[in-house]
């Protein structure tokens, strides 16, 4: 497979770590990416409550 560069790349920190994501679209999907990237933010909160015990706040999953 060949390497591809992505459409675009976000890059924040969290808890003193650097979170580097790299995006590619699906220029023939019929998903938006508002829709993806909210799949993947309440996936992500998710998982951070199961591992602190802790849910996540709603204001937390929205931004």
């Amino acid at each position: 497979m060949a390497e591809q560069t992505p459409d675009n790349i976000i890059t924040t920190q969290r808890n003193g770590q650097t979170i580097v994501a790299e995006l590619f679209f699906n220029h023939s999907g019929t998903e938006t990416f508002r829709d993806k990237l909210l799949k993947v933010i309440l996936s992500d909160s998710l998982h951070f409550s199961a591992s602190d015990g802790q849910e996540p706040e709603k204001s937390e999953i929205l931004r």
